[in-house]
Formats: structure tokens, C-alpha cells, sequence
């Protein structure tokens, strides 16, 4: 089986690096653009679905990708990115100035990250890990199509390359924003277990 997984594109508050979770936004025009642009590379893959969070921007990112692939869409409403509180919609240099602990928390340990007011990133983790683990579980398809935004996609990636949680801005600055990935059951198997452990050793 192959998972392709899919950025979701740009928003507004993207483009001014404002910090986002939950808050549900429109694809940007240059997003919007981009997508296009990129969802060209799928015309050769064999995905059925491409499932996404609830939101407007990764709602939008599925349509796009699936009229190339000529596949449907479908919500998963635990493939969200964390709702942080109250950092949603402020510039990362008013988070830096406003928040200087739980920045370099941010930056340099983001597992460890709790965002005020918000759900902790080891959550968001196992909820985000255990929906994509069940997908892989149920379909009967040889390729299936995700759409996760920053956090979750670089969370995703971080345990898919074997790199520490510690590594997620890197692997959204260093990949490019469509990927697949052969897993097989015991590699589902495992993103299963990664979950299951952290919630035991909780």
C-alpha cells in the first residue's frame, strides 16, 4: 500500500507566518494557485480517496487534488491540527515576545509543546496517528491520499523518516508538499503501537 500525503495549501495567515491550528480559513490565491500547480503530479496515481480535517482550506486542498485524480473526498475530523488556544492568530514574533519559554518549547521540543488554553502536542500526535493507522486499516485500496496541515504532516513525517519529533520544521522546510510512502501492515501495525506506548508510558 502507498500513503500519499498531502500538505494542505497556504492561507492567508500563512503568508503572514501567523500561528494556526484549529481556526478554519480559505485557501489563499496563491495557495489556491499553487495547489493547482502541484496537484498535476497526481494525474498518475490511483487513489480513490483523499481524505481531510473538516476545515475550509483542507476541504478545498482535497477538491483540488481529487478533480486531477478524479477521486472523491472525504472528512476525518481527527486529522486536525491542534487547536491552540490562545496563540491562534498571532504573528510567531508576538508569540516569541509574548510567550518566550513556551516559543523555544515550540521550536526546539515541539512534542512537549502545550499551548495555552489549547490541546498538547503529544495529543494531537496519537489522535492524528491513530485516525491515519485506522484509514490504512480500512481501505482496500493500493494508494490512499491524506491531507494534513503543517503540525500533524511534520509529526507524520518525523516518525515515517525515523526522525525525532524534534525535527518537524525541518521536514516541512526540507520535503516537498506531496510524498508517498509504502507501508505495509506491520509499518500500520507500528504507528498503532507508537501511539498505544505513549499512552501507557503517560
Amino acid at each position: 500500500m502507498v500513503l500519499c500525503l498531502i500538505r494542505c495549501g497556504e492561507t492567508r495567515w500563512a503568508q503572514e507566518r501567523r500561528i494556526s491550528g484549529r481556526t478554519d480559513l480559505p485557501l489563499s490565491n496563491r495557495g489556491r494557485a499553487f495547489l493547482g500547480e502541484q496537484s498535476r503530479a497526481l494525474a498518475a496515481h490511483h487513489i480513490a480517496t483523499v481524505y481531510h480535517p473538516a476545515d475550509e482550506a483542507a476541504a478545498e486542498t482535497a477538491a483540488i487534488c481529487a478533480a486531477t485524480l478524479k477521486a472523491r473526498t472525504k472528512v476525518v475530523g481527527d486529522l486536525a491540527d491542534p487547536d491552540l488556544g490562545l496563540l491562534e492568530g498571532i504573528t510567531e514574533q508576538e508569540f516569541a515576545d509574548r510567550y518566550g519559554k513556551r516559543y523555544r518549547t515550540w521550536i526546539d521540543d515541539p512534542l512537549n509543546f502545550s499551548p495555552p488554553e489549547g490541546e498538547d502536542m503529544i495529543e494531537t500526535r496519537g489522535r492524528i496517528f491513530r485516525a491515519v493507522a485506522r484509514l490504512l486499516k480500512r481501505t482496500r485500496s493500493d494508494e490512499v491520499g491524506i491531507v494534513l496541515h503543517p503540525i500533524g504532516l511534520g509529526l507524520l513525517r518525523c516518525w515515517l523518516a525515523n526522525r525525532p519529533a524534534s525535527s518537524l520544521w525541518q521536514m516541512l522546510d526540507d520535503r516537498p508538499p506531496l510524498e508517498r510512502y509504502a507501508m505495509d501492515t506491520d509499518m500500520i501495525g507500528k504507528l498503532q503501537e507508537a501511539v498505544e506506548v505513549e499512552h501507557a508510558s503517560g
